[in-house]
């Protein structure tokens, strides 16, 4: 009662009685004024990119719901522990968010034992956004014109067929190195700064090949460019014509997907982790939205919950242990 006391009018009344209430629920506090200013989206990756055009896109869309502007912040460097590092020491207030993927998930800690984040402990996981394959892609003149052609080639001269990626565990090294699993054969890793500059340099014969995100190398494929040799995915895609699946270039077996998510600091408030989720999930099934990523080559893949992407991460990241290790062990 000696609370209320210094409350004599309704309206103070009111208002003592909502400082009690957030005292016992801090969450309430958090959630009512948010967004009040600028949230800030940061970018594994330089721009151009996957998770760029991505996150532009979510920026968009998601800041018109939330009445609130989203700076995109492109952090590219060192296969994405840069950033994955500056947002898990981001303070948790709903105005630091991340795209990030699978490799910080069970496989940061094993090709960068120096990182000082945990890819499950560090972060708050909101959704899953998106999936796609990458796109196995060769200088016009090569000789090379499918995966069987590849193979052949890398078995003929062992680790002197180059490959070009955004540096080592980025999806375009990653999806090298399962390819070279599935194949039994070696290829030389050449790293560049992002994807962008790694298929500028197979246009220019620096590399033969590059694993490649669609939006990195569609646009050139469509433009006569660059020459796709096929998929990394088991199965042909409508969003690539012409481009025939793993199988169909000649390596049955071989399946590859990359997937972004939305994330934050660890210790987010739950109110606004479900906000987020709730306005992420309703931009990706936008059907304009639909649209944009479908033209990017990807395909919109939300959770059906916070819980569920929580669960996901920690299989994945059980399951690329071995990837990474086999990652790892290709530099050596």
């Amino acid at each position: 009662m000696s609370k209320f006391r210094a409350c004599p009018g309704l309206g103070q009344l009111a208002k003592c009685l909502l400082l009690a209430v957030c005292s016992v629920f801090p969450g309430l506090a958090a959630a009512g004024p948010w967004p009040d200013h600028p949230i800030t989206l940061v970018i594994p990756f330089a721009p151009g990119g996957s998770a760029d055009g991505l996150g532009r896109i979510l920026a968009d869309k998601m800041g018109q719901k939330l009445n609130q502007s989203i700076i995109v912040e492109n952090r590219p460097g060192a296969a994405t522990t840069i950033a994955s590092s500056f947002v898990a020491r981001a303070k948790p207030d709903g105005y630091t968010l991340y795209i990030g993927m699978m490799n910080l998930h069970g496989m940061d800690k094993v090709l960068y034992p120096g990182v000082t984040y945990d890819g499950i402990k560090s972060f708050t996981h909101i959704n899953k956004l998106v999936s796609f394959p990458m796109v196995v892609v060769t200088r016009n003149d090569s000789p090379l014109k499918n995966f069987t052609d590849l193979i052949a080639k890398a078995r003929q001269e062992p680790g002197r067929v180059t490959h070009g990626s955004a540096g080592v565990g980025s999806s375009n090294h990653l999806a090298a190195v399962e390819f070279m699993r599935a194949a039994g054969v070696k290829l030389l890793n050449v790293p560049y700064k992002g994807g962008n500059p790694a298929a500028m340099a197979t246009i220019a014969g620096d590399v033969d090949i590059s694993f490649a995100t669609p939006p990195t190398v569609m646009p050139l494929v469509s433009a006569g460019r660059i020459k796709a040799l096929g998929l990394t995915s088991a199965q042909p895609s409508p969003l690539f014509p012409g481009i025939p699946s793993a199988a169909q270039a000649g390596l049955p077996g071989y399946d590859f997907q990359v997937w972004h998510g939305l994330y934050g600091p660890a210790g987010m408030d739950p109110g606004i982790v479900e906000r987020l989720y709730e306005v992420s999930t309703a931009v990706l099934k936008d059907p304009e939205v639909t649209e944009k990523l479908r033209a990017l080559g990807m395909t919109a893949e939300p959770s059906a919950s916070v819980d569920e992407f929580n669960k996901f991460v920690r299989v994945v990241a059980k399951e690329t242990e071995g990837l990474a290790a086999a990652a790892k062990a290709d530099e050596q």
